[in-house]
């Protein structure tokens, strides 16, 4: 008989978080044909598909710098975001069953999907840009520290949102309707398949509030060293990405309590 094996807090808020993940993606890509195939397809596919219209018009975005590589680097963290959103307004009523084990809170459901979500954005994202580099569309690299140093604030504002939209999930699931009526608008003004600097002077001042838009001119700039993201701003995203998240984990500790009750 094996001796009962005593866990600290921490390995079992690790375990936890583990058999979510391994939840997660077996839900997320077991139902499908070519199941983690997808995880490149998604952005893949829509890469392909902008290229092929604004090769077709015969439109180059940036000098220097091809075409898919400029819609990769929009593409890919808006996909993410997206995301994030529209999972964290589903993550409680997904797993609702779950939270009668005590050692599981809505918070580790929400943040295994937005751990998911960045895992597939971040090997999505390389994956394809070794894969574009092997056809010979490539473009000098820029900056790895500043990629690195966005990308954690990027991961902290999509989590903010998702616990946000966690909580005003369960407690108005008509949200979940119009989450992709919230998500879309914010695709046309973000910067995924323009830069700030190619928009009239006018309308800077209403786009450069969005913080997916300096997110996205500055993973251009540190990933290609032709571009010059003269609008992006990192410490408004460093900002925006502190306020979120604590924005998030204050409506969260307000609520918990009721999101585990209401069953």
């Amino acid at each position: 008989m094996h001796p009962l094996v005593q866990r600290n807090p921490w390995q079992i808020q690790r375990d936890v978080i583990r058999a979510l993940l391994i939840r997660e993606m077996k839900t997320r890509f077991g139902k499908w044909r070519l199941g983690y195939a997808w995880v490149l397809l998604e952005p893949a596919m829509h890469i392909m598909l902008l290229a092929a219209i604004f090769s077709f018009m015969g439109r180059e975005f940036y000098p220097g710098i091809p075409t898919m590589l400029f819609m990769l680097a929009g593409i890919a963290p808006f996909i993410f975001f997206g995301n994030s959103f529209s999972k964290g307004v589903a993550a409680v009523e997904s797993n609702r069953g779950l939270f009668n084990y005590r050692q599981l809170r809505p918070f580790d459901a929400v943040l295994t999907r937005v751990l998911l979500e960045f895992a597939i954005y971040l090997f999505s994202l390389v994956a394809l840009l070794v894969i574009l580099a092997w056809f010979g569309v490539t473009a000098r690299f820029n900056d790895f520290l500043l990629l690195v140093g966005i990308n954690l604030l990027f991961f902290c504002f999509c989590l903010g949102v998702s616990l946000t939209m966690c909580v005003v999930g369960a407690k108005f699931p008509e949200v979940a309707k119009f989450a992709p009526m919230i998500v879309r608008p914010l695709y046309f003004i973000s910067g995924v398949f323009f830069s700030l600097e190619q928009v009239p002077e006018e309308y800077h001042g209403y786009l450069s509030w969005n913080p997916l838009l300096h997110m996205i001119e500055l993973t251009r700039e540190g990933l290609f060293a032709s571009y010059h993201g003269m609008f992006a701003d990192l410490p408004y995203l460093a900002t925006s990405s502190l306020v979120m998240l604590a924005f998030g984990l204050l409506v969260y500790r307000s609520q918990w309590r009721d999101l585990v009750r209401s069953q």
